[in-house]
């Protein structure tokens, strides 16, 4: 589901196995309540939009759901091996040279990385 929220009440404290929590009371824009457990303070605050999941309608808990944008990764591991290997071969290369700086360092690690997938 998602809310508003428009309220956020402090309603104590709750521990059971997984440890101790501090209860919320929170109010959404469409009128419904429920009471929410945190790990230290409420995570949201008044007038952000939540995706929330109820969890019991009896007792009118819920709990927030995350739900993480995607993340596009293209770079295979044989890519990351290699821009590894050849930033520690610039590396090793510029050690003697008192007059390289590190973009020098990454510049030449770049033309390694280029030569390697041509």
């Amino acid at each position: 589901m998602k809310g508003k929220i428009t309220h956020i009440t402090p309603r104590g404290e709750y521990t059971n196995a997984s440890g101790s929590f501090n209860k919320y009371q929170v109010r959404f824009d469409d009128g419904k309540e429920f009471q929410f457990l945190a790990k230290g303070e409420f995570k949201k605050s008044v007038g952000d939009l939540v995706d929330y999941k109820v969890t019991n309608e009896e007792y009118k808990t819920a709990k927030l759901e995350y739900n993480p944008l995607p993340t596009v990764n293209n770079t295979s591991k044989d890519q990351l091996i290699i821009r590894q290997s050849m930033v520690k071969a610039a590396c090793e290369f510029h050690s003697s040279r008192p007059q390289s700086d590190i973009h020098t360092v990454l510049a030449d690690s770049q033309l390694l990385i280029d030569f390697i997938n041509k």
